[in-house]
């Protein structure tokens, strides 16, 4: 006989109070089966946890939910099963096309998401789409989701004549799991005239946390270990010329053998990685950059250093350490355990294009020097609803070359939930640096940065107060310093309200302040700001952003600084989706100190058709001096991707984009293409063969020829074993 849990008081819910004991799923007969069949057959689910009390979640919470669902719970001897029963008042609107892993577009969702330590702190979301693809994710409430994370898993889905159905199987070895009570949520997303999302358990928005409102279920086996052991040997080649290196007409072939090597118990999972293959299937696009004060920050895609990023990635006054700041390393190896009461991680690792970030100044042989790279971090967890404090230390060491060459950073986040609507999140860093030089010597540089916060938020009303600060010598050589020698405080109030019914989905008002000056109180930048946010039913949305009476600091001058942002979209159709944004505004040269204008227009479309899915985009950006209208600076960017999912887990994909740089007297032109065809039945597992190239041409180096061109072919294969 089935085991139902029809109210959130009886699974122990965050809305249920202490309740009855959180329910544990039986060892149901699915344990024994499998999720890989696509057939709606349940039958074998008989001992399953049963649950159907989903509430709103998505525009608001409050509402009658139309879409009924009835999820099953279970244990199996060596992973969790979840099978969700998805019914729809109209099946033929539902969403649903074959997808790539993690590139699913706007379609149904069925997530699960598991907090296996019971702590809080963040949790696992694992997302299938009606057919069955995949997508994962990192979840923190400070932080929001990381789909950068990948972890093995099965899953399938069928549509049926009511809706779908889907199946989760979860190996217990791919999850870092505690005895005790684990956290789960299950939830629905599905994009209509609106964007809807249903959930078990039923969830508030007067509660500021979302983590700290999943249910509770206990039962978990977890002294069976599953599958402990995960191997992924791959074999990666490419044939490449570069204009660059001479090699144009001579193609130069590469070969690279390696392994990742992954062991999980209850409490530890080490991770190892031998000469690891970083190359990308999809190339950084450069965001057009003109007179930013800021450097571009690109996102971590290496499979490696994913794992434990919610204690290595934490983020603070600035990135004490980040994970692309390790080039190319002959190995890595990393750590990661719990405790009831604390988490820890520690990675170390030889980077052999360690140098390479230590020797900027012009160094004699130092980019040929590897560094050794250690960074270690530890979580105290202070209560129930996800709040901690986190140690973190970073050290690397440049191997062979100037005696205690390169650098070590400490610092201490707290992140702390004061009751159920105020937050306050806090850090602070040191680091020491020892660089070489041109000249032989070694410079020293000593620095800090901190920062605080303290958020307000209610239902419909938020505010929050701001500072950071950031020292000239602070020299982050395992992170990331987008500004140096600056202070900030800022404050913003905030209204906003959801529908569920009427002509409007959701609306918002920001009114914010804020104030930057460099380090010797000379003032940069002060900026007072007003955005406004409205999506209507048919999701058309339209965000204007305001900016009047700010002032901007360039070369000893000052500019009165005033703009407004326009931005449309329309995502009423999976098939068609497309925005635009203008930008006008009055701003300062950051090179010479003269007020200039700066116009930006940019549109872009986006979908699916069936298999085929695609995204196109345009930008032309510019800079004109306000005295004389003339051009200080033009940047025109065109990218798209497409790509076509086949059956059995083979895709075709392309990609391209071409930018254009001009300049008085100078211009530059980029162009890059890709194309490959790939078969990927799972997140470590893969296979490709691909092309492509890239040419730089820049009159102002080499007239009339091309500076750099690189093209080439490159393949790999991975394929992932455990037991």
């Amino acid at each position: 006989m089935n085991e139902r849990c029809d109210s959130l008081s009886g699974c122990d819910g965050a809305g249920g109070g202490a309740g009855p004991p959180a329910p544990a799923p039986g060892d149901a007969e699915a344990s024994q089966g499998t999720v890989h069949g696509t057939d709606a057959d349940l039958t074998t689910w008989a001992g399953a946890l049963v649950v159907d009390d989903f509430g709103m979640i998505m525009p608001d919470d409050k509402g009658e939910n139309r879409w009924r669902t009835v999820a099953h719970l279970a244990w199996g001897p060596d992973a969790v099963y979840v099978a969700m029963e998805a019914f729809d008042p109209e099946p033929s609107q539902v969403r649903g096309w074959p997808h790539k892993r993690d590139d699913f577009g706007d379609q149904e969702l069925a997530i699960l998401d598991l907090d296996p330590s019971g702590k809080g702190q963040s949790c696992l979301r694992l997302i299938v789409t009606p057919l069955g693809g995949q997508m994962d994710a990192i979840v923190q409430d400070s932080k929001g989701e990381d789909y950068s994370y990948d972890c093995l898993w099965d899953s399938a889905g069928v549509r049926t004549p009511q809706g779908y159905v889907v199946k989760f199987r979860v190996p217990y070895s791919s999850l870092r799991r505690m005895p005790g009570d684990w956290g789960v949520r299950m939830l629905r997303i599905i994009p209509r005239e609106r964007r809807y999302g249903i959930t078990w358990p039923r969830m508030s928005r007067d509660i500021q946390c979302d983590i700290c409102q999943m249910a509770k279920v206990s039962g978990a086996p977890v002294e069976k270990p599953g599958s402990p052991f995960l191997l992924i040997p791959f074999a990666a080649a490419s044939r490449e010329e570069s204009l660059e290196r001479a090699t144009l007409g001579r193609p130069e072939a590469h070969q690279r053998l390696g392994l990742d090597l992954r062991y999980s118990s209850t409490s530890l999972t080490l991770d190892g990685t031998y000469r690891p293959d970083f190359s990308n299937i999809e190339a950084d696009v450069d965001p057009l950059q003109i007179n930013s004060r800021f450097r571009v920050l690109y996102p971590e895609k290496r499979p490696f250093f994913l794992e434990g990023t919610d204690l290595l990635g934490v983020e603070g006054a600035q990135r004490q350490f980040f994970s692309r700041s390790i080039i190319d390393p002959l190995y890595g190896i990393k750590a990661s355990g719990q405790a009831s009461w604390a988490s820890w991680s520690l990675l170390t690792a030889k980077d052999q294009g360690g140098g390479v970030a230590l020797g900027y100044n012009g160094a004699s042989g130092v980019d040929a020097l590897p560094t050794r790279d250690t960074i270690a971090a530890m979580r105290f967890r202070t209560d129930s609803r996800g709040s901690a404090i986190t140690l973190l230390g970073t050290d690397r060491l440049l191997l062979g070359g100037p005696e205690a060459s390169g650098g070590r950073s400490g610092g201490v986040y707290v992140d702390q939930y004061l009751g159920t609507e105020w937050h306050v999140i806090a850090s602070g860093i040191r680091a020491l640096s020892r660089l070489p030089q041109a000249d032989g010597t070694v410079s020293v540089s000593d620095g800090s940065a901190a920062s605080a916060e303290l958020d307000w938020n209610n239902r419909n009303w938020g505010a929050a107060a701001w500072t950071n600060a950031t020292s000239p010598g602070l020299v982050l050589v395992s992170g990331f310093t987008n500004l140096q020698g600056y202070r900030t405080w800022g404050a913003n109030v905030s209204w906003r309200e959801r529908w569920n019914t009427g002509r409007f989905a959701q609306a918002s008002v920001n009114l914010s302040y804020q104030n930057y000056q460099w380090w010797d109180a000379a003032p940069m930048d002060h900026l007072p700001s007003l955005n406004a946010y409205l999506e209507t039913v048919g999701r058309w949305s339209a965000n204007v952003s305001l900016t009047a009476g700010g002032r901007s600091w360039a070369e000893g001058r000052s500019v009165g600084t005033r703009g407004v942002t326009l931005n449309v979209g329309w995502r009423r159709h999976g098939y068609f989706q497309a925005w635009t944004n203008e930008r006008w505004s009055r701003t300062i040269d950051l090179e010479t100190g003269d007020a200039a204008i700066l116009r930006r227009a940019s549109v872009g479309a986006n979908g699916n058709l069936s298999a085929f899915g695609y995204e196109v985009s345009a930008q032309d950006t510019r800079l004109d001096r306000e005295a004389d209208g003339a051009c200080l600076i033009r940047a025109r960017q065109v990218t798209g991707m497409a790509g076509w999912q086949l059956p059995r887990h083979f895709y075709v994909r392309t990609q391209g984009f071409v930018v254009w740089y001009d300049e008085p007297g100078h211009a530059t032109t980029e162009r890059y293409a890709k194309l490959l065809a790939g078969w990927q039945p799972n997140a470590f597992t893969q296979a490709y063969l691909g092309w492509s190239t890239r040419r730089k041409r820049d009159p102002l180096d080499h007239l009339e020829r091309e500076q750099m061109t690189d093209r080439g072919l490159f393949a790999k294969v991975a394929y992932a074993f455990q037991f």
